[in-house]
């Protein structure tokens, strides 16, 4: 009876998610319009919180006892799409950013302004990341600012830096933080230092409480991250 109603249930719910994955997403450094990105988020959001219903509905229905299966299935796919959507909005990150990274000054400049000597090796370090402002409204943006410098006693004049950006939930059931998702932004720079610059808007279905956001920079085999929490509330 229980593998009926499953079967039965995939029946229904699994068309659900095909449809919601079956729109294309642009490659990731497509320049998009607006609206090339409002459709990009929406298909991209379907296609993890389809798949959270899912996943919630069978849940649901396996754990509750016969007379309540149906109700079960109801309550699971609802729990599931709601811890879903957040979820989604990470997987999605990149669709939801508008990054821009530059440099700021060259090699020389950064030597005399940091103290770096050739003896230090390779040598990446964020100098500051802020988010502002770290108290928000669910359907809302959010900006990101940092500075960080690559520095190399090479020379090197082509170096491949990647910026990442990561946002964290906190989860107050079991008091720990939840990865959602990250954006990579790969680019070629060269040493010295460089400001990343974006805006990361969130929709109004995610849930309040307190996010996390991490700034890395990896090159030449280094890494160095900053983060900073902000509060997320509904209107």
């Amino acid at each position: 009876m229980r593998k009926q109603l499953v079967r039965a249930m995939s029946t229904v719910l699994v068309p659900v998610y095909l449809l919601s994955a079956c729109a294309p997403l642009p490659p990731v450094g497509t320049q998009l319009t607006d609206q090339q990105r409002a459709d990009a988020q929406r298909s991209c959001v379907a296609q993890y919180t389809a798949l959270g219903a899912i996943g919630g509905s069978l849940l649901g229905a396996l754990l509750s006892s016969d007379k309540d299966r149906g109700k079960g299935a109801v309550i699971g796919a609802a729990a599931g799409g709601a811890l879903a959507f957040n979820i989604a909005w990470g997987k999605c990150l990149k669709y939801y950013s508008n990054t821009n990274s530059f440099p700021v000054a060259d090699a020389q400049q950064t030597a005399a302004t940091v103290g770096y000597t050739p003896s230090r090796g390779n040598e990446v370090r964020i100098q500051n990341f802020t988010v502002t402002p770290d108290h928000i409204t669910a359907g809302n943006s959010f900006n990101l600012r940092g500075s960080y410098y690559v520095m190399s006693p090479n020379g090197q004049t082509d170096v491949k830096v990647v910026e990442t950006r990561t946002v964290h939930y906190f989860n107050p059931q079991d008091n720990t933080w939840k990865e959602l998702g990250s954006e990579d932004t790969p680019i070629t720079a060269a040493l010295g230092t460089r400001r990343s610059e974006g805006t990361t808007s969130m929709p109004k279905e995610v849930a309040e409480g307190r996010y996390r956001v991490t700034f890395k920079v990896r090159a030449l085999d280094k890494q160095d991250q900053a983060s900073q929490e902000i509060v997320v509330r509904k209107a």
